[in-house]
């Protein structure tokens, strides 16, 4: 599941070397689950605080734990815009990429003082300063990365979408000078099987073809890659690409 299977049965294989006296194969003699009694309704109730049997552990107290499932340490904010001093980081793509961000944003906005952060907002763009540090974290509204009829940050929800794959210069001009760039686009490519695509040479959105969205979604690709080989050193830009998530394919 995490792309490490065979190291992770190694790992169980040898459990019984690296932990000797850990009696965890002994599972006879244990008490029966407690289950709720047939006639509990648990539906009805109150509520009841309980801040004794939760957590039931904590990660430090269990030794027999492996890095693969360990938790990431706490988020430390204030380090993280240590190393954001004078730089701009920026989520470009759809409402994913948008939750990201403004999760990044509550997550850093505690350490600023009062009076030395805002968000500003200006067409497709989200800004937040941080301006004790110089800094800032965007958000950039492009759900196909590639220019369409659905770019208005506020009104976008239209039944036809139709999508210029060879066109980004409208977007990607916006997308220079950033220091970490992270890109993503797929949920609104997972409605039908083809997908409207203007042609080159027309004068509205009217004029367009139906093209099946996976050939679409490589020759959009294909447009961003090109246009990031030619405008971002990467000595200096870092640049991420979000695939789907493995929850979003059950």
């Amino acid at each position: 599941m995490y792309g490490e299977d065979a190291r992770t049965i190694a790992e169980l294989s040898i459990d019984d070397y690296l932990y000797p006296d850990a009696d965890i194969y002994n599972v006879s003699g244990l008490p029966p689950i407690e289950l709720p009694p047939p006639t509990c309704d648990l539906a009805h109730g109150r509520w009841v605080f309980d801040n004794e049997s939760l957590p039931l552990y904590r990660e430090k107290e269990c030794n027999f734990l492996t890095k693969q499932l360990t938790s990431s340490t706490t988020f430390d904010a204030r380090r993280f815009m240590e190393r954001m001093r004078g730089k701009r980081l920026m989520f470009v793509g759809d409402s994913l990429n948008r939750n990201q961000f403004y999760s990044l944003v509550c997550m850093v906005q505690s350490i600023l003082s009062k009076g030395r952060k805002k968000v500003v907002k200006r067409g497709s763009n989200t800004i937040f300063h941080a301006k004790e540090y110089r800094a800032t974290l965007e958000f950039y509204w492009a759900p196909f990365l590639v220019e369409s009829n659905s770019d208005d940050p506020n009104i976008h929800s239209i039944e036809h979408r139709i999508i210029r794959p060879e066109r980004i210069e409208g977007h990607a001009q916006y997308w220079r000078g950033v220091d970490y760039l992270i890109f993503d686009t797929y949920i609104w490519w997972m409605n039908t099987a083809d997908i409207k695509v203007r042609r080159p040479d027309s004068r509205s959105w009217s004029e367009h073809d139906e093209v099946p969205r996976i050939e679409a979604y490589g020759r959009v690709l294909k447009t961003w890659s090109d246009w990031l080989n030619e405008n971002v050193d990467p000595a200096r830009t870092s640049v991420f690409f979000m695939t789907i998530s493995p929850i979003h394919i059950r």
